[in-house]
């Protein structure tokens, strides 16, 4: 069933930084993963901002997901990079009931972002972002 749904990025923090400057150029994006894949389909993308460990976006966007095909919802914050690949900061997987039971009024939560990969304290938080959800009437 196709439902629509707002998510608002409000803003993040890194815990540390991943450019020269101690800084890094930050943004979030958002996806699903189908239950017949492992791979998000990414359907948002904030704006990056620049040198800074406290960005704040205040992006909003609207969504129709089909949530009968979805079985989560991925989040990740990345560090752009002008030369090479972009740096992957943390990330979460929530569970597509996340959104299913979403009302109107929608919610505000923290949510900590982990890097399995990194070498030391894989599982700690290496960042946080705030955000906003709701589900739109139909």
């Amino acid at each position: 069933m196709t439902e629509k749904f707002e998510f608002f990025v409000v803003s993040g923090k890194v815990k540390d930084g991943y450019d020269s400057n101690g800084l890094a150029d930050v943004y979030v994006k958002i996806g699903y993963i189908k239950k017949s894949s492992e791979k998000p389909e990414w359907f948002l993308k904030t704006p990056v901002i620049k040198n800074s460990l406290l960005p704040h976006w205040a992006f909003k966007q609207q969504q129709a997901l089909d949530t009968s095909i979805i079985s989560n919802i991925r989040i990740e914050m990345w560090d752009h990079d002008m030369i090479g690949s972009d740096d992957f900061i943390g990330g979460l997987t929530l569970d597509v009931s996340s959104i299913q039971n979403l009302t109107e009024e929608g919610t505000l939560l923290t949510y900590h972002l982990t890097n399995p990969d990194a070498k030391e304290e894989a599982y700690m938080p290496k960042a946080t972002v705030y955000l906003g959800m709701s589900k739109l009437k139909q």
